[in-house]
């Protein structure tokens, strides 16, 4: 029960303010609120519904330009709180041995920019991220059987996942303004995932590996005919499970592909295209008593392409209903 109950908590802890644009389109990829990191290619084994709240604070103070350096004649300032709320529900069927879930999750901001002496408040509720089918299957370990002296009910080996998302744009959105939390775009995100959580050794239950893969295509927004390039999104962590604890090192690295357009021409001078790559502490730690667990994550800046240098604070509480 335990590992069935964190696999949740991790997996919907997913992209509030990381697509908050910032006085211009384009910068922009989807995800759910947050990001993926431990246990991300695990689903819950019991079918039935399941929640999660989510809490985010977000700061930046510096924009970066198409070279990886600091833009010097932007003076910028940004302050986002956020929460978002995943409901998630695993179906009562199995797929060739694997789970199958859908989920959705709705997300509200509030926030504060300065962009070269303009300054603006921005409220409401930003688009909805839905992984709209979601398929898990563990595998095992890949050589040897079970480890000796393993506690029960850990997912030793490998675990894979298959998903298809997307992104709604319900969310406030208005070309006039400086900050917008929504963006009047589609995303189609089809994604995949793994897991693997090797033996008990001298730290703890186990070490695991974690990488989930986004990839991002965009809609041409109606409002303005701007298209944001594909982007390819990782998420990763490496952990240690004790006991009911898990902590370790997560982050995402975030690069685009094709270039950003406006009514089908390139953006000037090359594209616009997105890099971005962040690392920071994650720690979970499970309630068996309540079906539940919190999570605790930071994310801080280390290289940025046509981005700010955003740093992210964010909690989770997940629950089985």
């Amino acid at each position: 029960m335990r590992a069935i109950i964190v696999a949740f908590a991790v997996a919907s802890a997913a992209t509030i303010t990381t697509q908050v644009a910032w006085a211009a389109e384009g910068n922009i990829f989807g995800g759910p609120v947050g990001g993926t990191d431990i246990r991300n290619a695990i689903l819950p084994a019991n079918p039935g519904f399941y929640g999660a709240l989510i809490g985010a604070q977000t700061i930046a103070s510096r924009a970066y330009g198409d070279n990886w350096s600091q833009n010097s004649h932007v003076n910028i300032g940004l302050h986002v709180s956020g929460a978002a709320a995943t409901l998630m529900y695993v179906y009562p069927v199995k797929l060739w041995g694997g789970t199958l879930a859908s989920s959705v999750q709705a997300q509200a901001t509030y926030g504060h920019e300065s962009f070269n002496g303009r300054s603006q408040y921005f409220e409401g509720f930003g688009d909805v991220y839905s992984e709209l089918i979601a398929y898990s299957k563990y595998f095992g370990p890949l050589w040897g059987g079970k480890p000796e002296n393993a506690p029960p009910g850990l997912p030793y080996g490998l675990t894979v996942k298959a998903a298809y998302s997307m992104i709604f744009p319900v969310g406030k959105y208005n070309t006039t303004d400086l900050q917008t939390v929504g963006h009047n775009d589609y995303f189609y995100i089809p994604n995949f995932a793994f897991t693997y959580l090797t033996g008990p050794n001298v730290l703890g239950d186990g070490l695991e590996v974690s990488a989930h893969l986004f990839l991002d295509f965009s809609s041409t927004n109606s409002r303005d005919r701007y298209s944001s390039g594909t982007v390819a999104d990782l998420d990763f962590a490496v952990s240690e499970r004790v006991g009911r604890w898990q902590a370790g090192l997560s982050g995402f690295y975030g690069r685009q592909w094709s270039d950003d357009t406006v009514n089908g021409v390139k953006v000037s001078p090359s594209g616009k295209h997105l890099g971005t790559l962040s690392l920071g502490p994650v720690v979970a730690y499970d309630i068996p008593d309540w079906k539940a667990s919190i999570k605790l994550k930071v994310q801080l800046p280390v290289e940025q392409r046509n981005a700010l240098n955003i740093t992210r604070f964010l909690i989770s509480f997940s629950k089985a209903l």
